[in-house]
């Protein structure tokens, strides 16, 4: 073999390679073959220019960022076992061969932000509350806005309003059924604040009357939408009035969608609720002495507080007239802690004093013949005369607010139907209640206007004032 021949051997064993494409020194393939290698042997080979070559081609290696990487063949280098003999020169730099997702939204974030100012956020913190006002939606428009026409001075800059100033009124529950204004024991429910609203135009009708008068059946009649919805108040059954039992203790009240409030009050002087609290052993008040004396004590008290906080109080009798309610009525009258509202003549300020009807329940076909309507209203004429009340109608001189309801036919149909029907039927009869009570003009009920919460709080107040009020101590010190 040659000398060339051998050196070739040499580079082949050490594991040199051209670059391909001829980019290299002569170009030509891995072995030095093709054109170049014929002409390094006709014109002869030097060694020590060779080696010249090899040395500046590792230098500029070393100084381009390009990365090198030898690899030997199987064949070409036995030596390695592994066949994972490489040479590697990595850049200090490292190269980035693709970019997370995160990375280009923050790019993208920031580009935006520079063309962009106005749609930058804020970097406080949004608040438990809401989001702050830059985050409201809608208000990037008015900042552009409000940036093309800063130029004018004539023009204001508009207010911008965050949700924390926008004030929502919020829909009160609606009541299905009546809920406590004063429980049993005589104390004051709120219970009824959370169905009220800032409604200033609402009225408050109250019920007065002895046991199984037909307080609650009344009531239903007027808190109705329509004539044949369902009973809001609970009425005596049949048993209850065999029992003579109460349905009603302290006072139920029950708003309706036309904002109506209708209070129904347990039944006075009721020999039922004095039983119940003797079988429950309640410890009756030091200054009254005996039950009896209580029950009617806590009648003038639930009087009062009715005559203090409604406009129209409805006085409901089942037979001509009972003396001892009149008694009671007029000494609740006295006994009412002052009210003192505004008078619509001359704005003075007066006693506040309700409107009061007369409601002759389960009339009979004789009361509703002339001669005896007009001998009820002479009767209550002459007892009412020093009455404060205003029991009077307007246009009628003495004549009282008289209304007079047939008895209708229930449970006992079997034993009315023989009857002789009156001249106004119980339907009619509840049409000409609706239209006498829903037609009274309203007086203030304090010297302020009010709405339905601020009602709530004066019943409140008014209660407590009752309670305190030491006229009821001395009327009962009064009572045998």
């Amino acid at each position: 073999m040659s000398g060339r021949g051998r050196q070739r051997d040499n580079r082949r064993r050490d594991g040199y390679r051209r670059p391909e494409g001829g980019e290299g020194r002569g170009g030509g393939d891995a072995r030095g073959g093709g054109r170049d290698f014929r002409d390094r042997r006709r014109r002869g080979y030097d060694k020590k220019k060779d080696y010249e070559d090899d040395e500046r081609d590792k230098e500029s290696s070393m100084e381009s960022p390009v990365q090198m990487t030898r690899v030997y063949r199987n064949d070409r280098w036995p030596k390695d076992p592994d066949n994972t003999v490489t040479e590697e020169k990595v850049d200090p730099k490292p190269v980035i061969l693709a970019k997370s997702s995160r990375t280009t939204e923050r790019e993208k974030a920031d580009k935006l932000d520079q063309e962009f100012p106005a749609l930058k956020k804020s970097e406080d913190t949004p608040t438990k509350e809401g989001r702050d006002e830059e985050e409201t939606p809608g208000i990037i428009m008015v900042k552009q806005r409000e940036s093309a026409r800063s130029g004018s001075p004539a023009t204001p800059n508009p207010r911008i309003i965050g949700k924390k100033e926008i004030v929502v009124d919020k829909v009160p529950p609606k009541l299905t059924s009546p809920v406590k204004l004063v429980d049993e024991s005589h104390a004051f429910c709120d219970g009824i604040s959370d169905y009220m609203t800032e409604n200033t135009d609402f009225t408050v009708i109250g019920v007065l009357g002895l046991q199984s008068s037909g307080k609650s059946t009344i009531l239903n009649i007027l808190a109705r939408i329509y004539p044949e919805g369902d009973d809001i108040f609970k009425v005596q059954s049949y048993e209850h009035q065999m029992l003579a039992e109460h349905c009603t203790n302290g006072i139920d009240v029950y708003v309706n969608s036309r904002r109506h409030i209708f209070l129904d009050c347990q039944p006075l002087l009721s020999s039922s609720i004095m039983d119940r609290a003797i079988q429950l052993e309640k410890k009756f008040n030091a200054e009254f002495s005996t039950a009896e004396n209580t029950i009617e004590v806590q009648s003038l008290q639930l009087i009062g507080f009715i005559f203090s906080v409604c406009h129209t109080v409805l006085l409901v009798q089942d037979w001509f007239l009972d003396p001892s309610l009149i008694r009671l009525i007029q000494a609740a009258e006295t006994l009412k802690p002052v009210t003192p509202t505004i008078s619509g003549d001359d704005n003075q300020l007066t006693e506040y004093f309700p409107h009061m009807v007369l409601v002759h329940n389960k009339c009979e076909v004789a009361d509703f013949e002339d001669d005896m309507i007009d001998e009820i209203k002479e009767m209550y004429g002459m007892v009412w005369v020093k009455s404060r009340l205003n029991w009077k109608e307007e246009d009628g001189g003495d004549s009282p607010h008289l209304v007079m309801i047939p008895d209708q036919e229930g449970e006992r149909a079997d034993v009315l139907q023989y009857r002789i029907r009156p001249r106004v039927d119980y339907e009619k009869a509840g049409r000409i209640l609706k239209q006498k009570v829903f037609t009274l003009p309203r007086k203030p009920l304090s010297q302020g206007k009010l709405t339905e919460r601020a009602w709530s709080n004066l019943a409140s107040k008014t209660w407590d004032n009752i309670k305190n009020s030491p006229f009821y101590m001395e009327y009962s010190r009064l009572l045998p």
